[in-house]
C-alpha cells in the first residue's frame, strides 16, 4: 500500500508537531523545576534568618545569666558555651553567605514567575484556538469528495487532523498544569488568576459587550442594556 504525496506530507508534518510538542513540554517542565529550586532557596533564606535571630536572643539571655551567677570550678558552662558558640558560628556564616545571595534569589523568583505567567498566557491562547477549531469542526457538515467519502464517513486526512488536535489538546493541558503548579509553589496563585482573566475571560466580555450595548435603551452611563 503506497501513500500519496499529501498523506506523506501530512505524516511528516505530524512528526514535526510531535517533536515540537516534546520540546515545549521539556521547557515547561524545566520552569516547574526552577520554581522548586527557587522555593527551596527562599525557604533556606528564611530559615537561616530565623536561626540567627534565635541565636542572637539566646546569646543575650545567656550573657545576662552569666553576669548574675557565681563562677563554676568545673568549667561546665564554659564548655557548653564553647560548643554552642561553635554551632552558632556555622549558622551565622551560612546566614551571611545566603544574605549575599538574597538579591539574586529574589531576582530568580521574579524571573521564574514572569516566565511561568508568560508561558501560561501563550498556552491558554493556543488552547482557546484549539477549542474553537474543534467546535467549528464538530458543527460543520461532512465534506463531499470525489471518492464519495463524507456521506456519514470521515476522510483519512480529516481523521488524522482530528487525532493530531486531540494530542495537542492533551499536551496543552499537561503544560498548563506544570505552569499552574509552579506558580502555586511560589504562592503566585493571584498571578495565575489574572493571566486566565486576561486571556480567557476578557476577550469574551469584549466580544459580547460594548458601550453601545451597555447604553442601549437608556441614557449614557446608566448601563440599561444589562437589564
Amino acid at each position: 500500500y503506497l501513500l500519496s504525496d499529501s498523506d506523506s506530507d501530512s505524516d511528516m508534518e505530524s512528526d514535526d508537531v510531535l517533536e515540537e510538542s516534546d520540546t515545549e513540554l521539556d521547557h515547561v517542565t524545566s520552569l516547574e523545576r526552577a520554581a522548586y529550586t527557587t522555593l527551596y532557596l527562599l525557604q533556606e533564606l528564611q530559615t537561616s534568618s530565623a536561626q540567627v535571630s534565635a541565636l542572637t536572643a539566646a546569646s543575650s539571655t545567656s550573657d545576662d545569666n552569666a553576669n548574675n551567677s557565681l563562677p563554676s570550678l568545673f568549667g561546665g558552662p564554659a564548655t557548653a558555651s564553647n560548643s554552642a558558640s561553635g554551632l552558632g558560628g556555622v549558622i551565622i556564616e551560612k546566614s551571611r553567605f545566603l544574605m549575599k545571595l538574597s538579591p539574586r534569589i529574589r531576582r530568580l523568583e521574579s524571573d521564574t514567575v514572569k516566565c511561568l505567567v508568560g508561558r501560561l498566557e501563550e498556552l491558554l491562547v493556543e488552547m482557546r484556538s484549539v477549542m474553537e477549531r474543534q467546535f467549528h469542526d464538530d458543527r460543520a457538515p461532512p465534506d463531499e469528495d470525489d471518492d464519495g467519502i463524507g456521506r456519514g464517513g470521515v476522510h483519512p486526512s480529516k481523521e488524522r487532523e482530528r487525532q493530531a488536535r486531540k494530542r495537542r489538546k492533551e499536551n496543552l493541558l499537561l503544560m498548563i498544569g506544570h505552569c499552574l503548579r509552579g506558580l502555586a509553589l511560589l504562592g503566585k496563585g493571584v498571578d495565575a488568576e489574572s493571566a486566565f482573566a486576561r486571556v480567557a475571560i476578557m476577550p469574551i466580555i469584549r466580544s459580547k459587550l460594548s458601550m453601545g450595548k451597555l447604553d442601549e435603551g437608556g441614557s449614557r452611563g446608566e448601563c440599561a442594556g444589562l437589564f
